[in-house]
């Protein structure tokens, strides 16, 4: 289904055409596609309206310089490899010949107008309207891979113009189409893989309808951190740059309102699911949400788009500020039963990581010893703080030089962990980072909802290294998909991780192979002690 009133990107030239003859321009000119390879098939097309002619190019790096929803001033980014571009580079070396200028004065290419649309299967998603613009700054630059790789056939180099716009407004020409109140807009699967089968989907729950839509990246930004502020909840996200109707209403009022109280925004609800197939493991509730961030941007790697070895994504990276979070665990009141709540009930429970690549066969084996019972769950990585460092700075970790630093510089440090891997079934541990929710406000002072944790570090069926955590609290908790630039796209996968981070006030490290060293077995033999019981003797073997 179409959103958007669509323009085929094929009749691009004849459209500049009809501009020339009805503005009365002398030139027009539109570039042949150069066939990139583009994730998701979205090109930047850029439309550049100059006083002397209008010229269409493809840019298959478009980064926006700010962001969209802010009042903070409207720039952008282009690369591309060089081409022909009359207009343009006119325009470019015009700007370098009046660089000196004052900014009264004007000459005839110094001012500009610029239509991005962002093309899709030969049809506009999103139209950005930039008016009033100049060229801030611009060079040309032979992109390589740094490692002289570029000097294979198979690699090779890429000559690109690099421009930098400044304009004194944009607006956002996107159509809004009316949805049936009530309506749920499924946008389906995003076509990526993920690790363990393991991915991200939101429901925004707006006034006009409710829209759907799976991210390949997620990060949940804030929410359990420890802090001396209030914590807000905010997750952010990104994918292939799309057209959603409902989302984008939103994220274009965000922008109208930007100058005004949040009150004048509209707010929200989303629900984040995490789901591997029909079954979903973890989840957020978010409520009274607002889009705080909107940007698109292209990932690239230096010149491997231009030469063909990867690609392009034109993405769109989003942001919300959210009032409150509701943690969802869906299984732990499945795991403990029916009783009454009040009841304590221990509760036992494992989860082993599908995915097996460490390094010789290694695993981390987890086990938190809670009140209401014990999970083990083994996790891709584990790390420990540096155990030798017995203080820290406080001077360097508060950013501040008085008095009362000076006199306090350092302080004791606490053993830390941090535990991370693709989001799984442990109940268990969600229901205690969840129950950190209401204090994470609080530094230091959470002592009432303690946890030991103990390490094991396996090798097939023997345990060659353990550490003991006692008296551990959680300090934050975040649910992140860290992608590499456009790899991660170009390829297809992503990886959703939990990150758990804990501070413990004991450590106690395990070195069974060397204990086994000393653990000498004694014989089963009869010790001259017991023969003194002659009551045990045999007849014939003592006088009576």
């Amino acid at each position: 289904m179409t959103y958007k009133n669509a323009k085929n990107i094929a009749i691009f030239s004849i459209v500049a055409l009809f501009t020339v003859t009805s503005f009365g321009l002398s030139n027009a000119y539109a570039e042949e596609s150069e066939g990139y390879k583009m994730v998701g098939d979205v090109m930047p097309v850029l439309t550049f309206t100059f006083r002397d002619g209008i010229e269409t190019h493809e840019f298959p790096v478009f980064k926006m310089g700010e962001n969209f929803v802010d009042d903070s001033g409207v720039s952008f980014s282009v690369e591309g490899t060089v081409t022909q571009s009359p207009l343009l580079h006119k325009a470019l070396d015009d700007a370098y010949i009046y660089r000196y200028s004052n900014a009264a004065f004007d000459h005839q290419f110094k001012y500009f107008d610029i239509y991005a649309d962002f093309v899709k299967n030969g049809e506009s998603i999103i139209s950005l309207d930039y008016n009033n613009c100049r060229v801030d700054n611009y060079q040309v630059e032979t992109l390589d891979s740094n490692d002289y790789e570029s000097y294979t056939k198979e690699v090779g180099f890429a000559i690109v113009d690099k421009i930098d716009f400044v304009c004194s407004g944009v607006n956002s020409n996107n159509d809004s189409t009316p949805v049936t109140p009530g309506t749920l807009i499924d946008h389906g699967e995003s076509g990526f893989k993920f690790i363990n089968g393991m991915k991200t989907s939101v429901t925004f729950s707006f006034n006009e309808g409710q829209e759907k839509i799976e991210f390949p990246v997620f990060d949940l930004v804030s929410g359990y951190a420890e802090s001396g502020r209030n914590v807000s909840a905010e997750f952010s996200v990104e994918g292939v740059l799309d057209y959603y109707p409902l989302l984008q209403s939103k994220i274009d009022n965000a922008r109208k309102v930007s100058g005004y109280s949040g009150s004048s925004n509209d707010d929200f609800d989303a629900l984040v699911e995490f789901t591997n197939g029909e079954k979903t493991l973890r989840g957020f509730d978010f409520s009274s949400c607002r889009v705080s961030d909107a940007k698109i941007t292209t990932l690239t790697d230096k010149e491997e788009g231009f030469t063909g070895k990867s690609g392009f994504v034109t993405a769109y990276q989003l942001g919300f500020e959210c009032s409150g979070i509701d943690a969802l665990n869906m299984y732990y009141d499945e795991l403990h039963g029916d009783g009454p709540s009040w009841k304590t009930t221990q509760i036992t429970h494992e989860y082993v990581e599908p995915l097996q690549n460490t390094a010789k066969g290694l695993s981390a084996f987890t086990t938190f010893t809670f009140e209401n019972g014990i999970e083990t769950v083994e996790f891709s990585m584990f790390k420990q703080s540096e155990v030798l460092t017995a203080t820290e700075n406080t001077n360097t970790a508060s950013g501040k030089n008085t008095a009362g630093t000076q006199q306090f510089t350092r302080k004791t440090t606490y053993p830390t962990v941090e535990l991370r891997g693709i989001v799984g079934d442990y109940p268990l541990l969600y229901n205690h980072v969840d129950d950190n929710l209401s204090i994470q406000g609080v530094i230091g002072n959470n002592n009432r909802n303690l946890v030991d944790i103990d390490v094991k570090i396996v090798s097939g069926n023997e345990v060659i290294r353990g550490f003991n955590y006692s008296n551990c609290r959680s300090t934050d908790y975040v649910v992140s998909t860290n992608p590499n630039t456009e790899e991660s796209y170009v390829k297809g996968t992503f990886a959703l991780e939990n990150i758990f981070d804990f501070e413990c006030q004991g450590y106690h490290p395990n070195n069974p192979i060397y204990d086994a060293m000393f653990n000498v077995e004694k014989a089963k033999t009869t010790s001259s002690g017991d023969l003194r019981q002659t009551d045990d003797w045999a007849p014939g073997f003592y006088v009576e």
